[in-house]
């Protein structure tokens, strides 16, 4: 009775974690795999904001007190060896007119990168479509995160191959796209790109045993949106999210101690180093609202794309130039009549 029940088990597990993985995706390893596409994630990630003036300093401690002497980081875990890299990221984020990813602290957005240190790193040119999802748990720091893989279409075909978002996803991956955000009541149809955002990425990756534990990015973040322009540093340290989703509660607890004594150890050297755990996505729009009136509106009308931007441009200009040419023809009239308006019979032109 109990191998019958055994089996039993080990069917329904195995039923369980399928459903957990898109068509044509299997987990590679772990008893609860975090690997594949379209398999939730669980990130636990803090976020430090840098002042600017010192970004080169704490890049230079950390990888003075973690990669170039290791006696410190061997207090941790006696396990643990580090490297570092240097990556260029471009994110593009999309939402919905009404902003419900901004508002809920959640993103979905199209992820390229390029690894500088080692352009023949096999994630170097990779793109992916994400879902990063907030309040997840009571924790603070964890999100969930999924991803998608990106294949441009060749011919359109369907509805969804026009589509700024769905269309340059996978076509096996976009139904178990479209129903995690439609779970999360979000319709993908009225998508659309909103901000995209460039990330020069300094990244200590820090291993336990060989295999990854956590890593520690140091992000030069800069964004442009219409006129505005928005820049900050921030120190993101990282558990390694597949390590973190397979392991048990115990593990976690003990990877999540180690995260926060580096966390802690950076801010006891930089006493100005602030904790926000604001998304990227909502920092840029919270520093382009403050300097682009009405934006909200811009989003909801779907006034943001370039023709739209450049023809309401256009026609301030033209408002502008014709404005002007009224005000010189004032006053150049003002100028000819001493002072008072020159009547038009003045001029040779009957009323």
């Amino acid at each position: 009775m109990n191998t019958v029940a055994g089996a039993v088990l080990r069917i329904v597990f195995s039923l369980l974690v399928s459903s957990w993985v898109i068509a044509g995706e299997t987990p590679t390893e772990g008893e609860f795999s975090a690997h594949g596409f379209g398999v939730v994630r669980i990130e636990n990630e803090d976020r430090i904001t840098v002042p600017p003036e010192q970004a080169t300093a704490v890049w230079d401690f950390l990888v003075s007190h973690l990669v170039d002497n290791t006696q410190e980081l061997k207090r941790f875990d006696p396990r643990f060896t580090s490297h570092y890299s240097v990556e260029e990221f471009t994110d593009t984020y999309y939402d919905t007119p009404d902003l419900k990813l901004l508002s809920r602290q959640s993103g979905v957005r199209h992820r390229r990168r390029k690894n500088l240190t080692n352009p023949d790193d096999r994630k170097s040119g990779r793109e992916l479509m994400q879902i990063k999802l907030n309040n997840i748990s009571g924790n603070q720091l964890e999100r969930a995160e999924l991803k998608f893989e990106i294949e441009y279409p060749s011919t359109m075909k369907s509805k969804d191959d026009g589509h700024p978002l769905l269309g340059i996803v996978k076509p096996v991956h976009r139904e178990p796209l479209k129903k995690k955000l439609a779970d999360e009541g979000i319709d993908p149809q009225v998508m659309r790109p909103l901000i995209t955002i460039h990330d020069l990425r300094k990244r200590i990756f820090i291993l336990r045993n060989g295999k990854p534990f956590m890593s520690i990015s140091h992000d030069s973040v800069h964004s442009e949106f219409m006129w505005a322009k928005c820049e900050f540093v921030e120190i993101e340290p990282e558990l390694n999210e597949i390590a973190y989703t397979e392991a048990d509660a115990p593990t976690r607890v003990q990877m999540a101690k180690v995260g926060g004594g580096i966390t802690s150890l950076l801010m006891t050297r930089f006493p100005d180093l602030k904790r926000d755990l604001t998304p990227k996505y909502n920092r840029a729009f919270q520093s382009f609202e403050s300097k682009i009136p009405l934006l909200r509106w811009w989003v909801k009308t779907n006034m943001i794309t370039t023709g739209a931007v450049v023809g309401v441009a256009l026609l301030a200009v033209t408002a502008f130039v014709g404005l002007m040419v009224f005000a010189r023809k004032a006053m150049r009239s003002m100028a000819f009549s001493g002072g008072n308006p020159v009547p038009a019979e003045a001029c040779g032109t009957a009323l």
